[in-house]
């Protein structure tokens, strides 16, 4: 139990709980008080970032990564001979 009653308020239930984890996450201050549109347009903008940069970044680590497997190969059939 949190004995600061404003404090509190944010973790009471679940949606709460979630929505300053988010908060906390971004680096947003969790004490200001949001309207339900300012939740709404934070959390559109949270996800379109994550795509944003997600996708890209997974594009480049797959390639990345065939690289590496193509080094391998030449490696090991050096090897071999």
């Amino acid at each position: 139990d949190n004995p600061d009653p404003e404090m509190s308020s944010n973790y009471n239930n679940v949606p709460n709980s979630m929505w300053v984890t988010l908060l906390n996450l971004t680096g947003e201050c969790p004490l200001a008080m949001y309207s339900i549109w300012g939740k709404v347009i934070t959390g559109v903008l949270g996800l379109f970032a994550t795509g944003l940069f997600g996708i890209p970044i997974g594009l480049l680590g797959a390639g990345f990564e065939e690289l590496v497997e193509e080094e391998n190969e030449d490696v090991t059939e050096e090897l071999e001979q």
